[in-house]
């Protein structure tokens, strides 16, 4: 992606709105982050597992949990990619050490009425 496209920081944002929300376990701040009918998909490798769940799961998981500001675990999140074409793109982050776990999500983005919001989030765990 071309670092001067004047939509790459408005994409950026809408991402670092879900790793901070995630790290600080803020729900309000995931909700912006996220269209209100987005999905969560997800694979975790060692356990066999999958998630099909609209996305307020992943908000009950995070409500649930004590979150990385609070427990201390050292967890980060790095965009590895940015993708656009028009009004759609695609980030892909990393994520270490969230509730002892290692993520690779893709997350898909809209422009939605002038604003990037998170439509899907697809991961896998390790």
């Amino acid at each position: 992606m071309n670092d001067q496209d004047p939509e790459l920081q408005a994409i950026r944002d809408a991402v670092s709105l879900y790793a901070d929300g995630i790290h600080s376990g803020d729900i309000a701040m995931l909700r912006e982050a996220f269209h209100p009918d987005a999905m969560m998909y997800g694979a975790n490798s060692k356990a066999g597992a999958v998630t099909i769940t609209p996305i307020e799961g992943l908000f009950d998981y995070v409500a649930a949990h004590e979150a990385p500001t609070v427990s201390g675990e050292p967890h980060e999140c790095t965009v590895v990619d940015i993708r656009r074409s028009g009004d759609a793109a695609l980030a892909e982050v990393a994520e270490r050490s969230l509730y002892g776990v290692d993520y690779l999500n893709y997350l898909q983005l809209l422009k939605i009425e002038g604003t990037w919001r998170i439509v899907c989030k697809s991961f896998d765990a390790k």
